[in-house]
């Protein structure tokens, strides 16, 4: 049988940045990884389960705050969870683009 494998849609930049998950009006601090147009990593601890939808705020490293009002939990570890995107303000989906733009421009020079 042959194994099945995706590609991602979007280029993922490795981050670190500060923000915050809000899971049922429950908010955690957490470091914010692998960045992309669609989605993106969390490390923190009691991250929530496969399925849940979130709300995430990342402060990037211009000082540049991003709200994503919707994310789903795409899979959850002990420490680590991936979340797809769902909804965000036009503002926001700019700002990331932004940012993921600034990023690869730079990763090229």
């Amino acid at each position: 049988m042959r194994s099945v494998s995706t590609r991602r849609m979007y280029r993922r930049i490795l981050t670190e940045c500060r923000g915050s998950l809000v899971v049922r009006g429950f908010v955690q601090n957490v470091v914010v990884h692998d960045l992309s147009l669609n989605g993106l990593r969390i490390e923190g601890d009691l991250l929530p389960p496969r399925d849940s939808v979130v709300a995430v705020r990342v402060w990037l490293p211009d000082g540049t705050v991003l709200d994503i009002d919707q994310a789903a939990v795409r899979w959850s570890g002990e420490t680590q969870c991936g979340v797809q995107i769902i909804s965000l303000s036009n503002e926001a989906d700019f700002r990331l683009a932004r940012h993921i733009e600034h990023r690869l421009t730079h990763l090229r020079e």
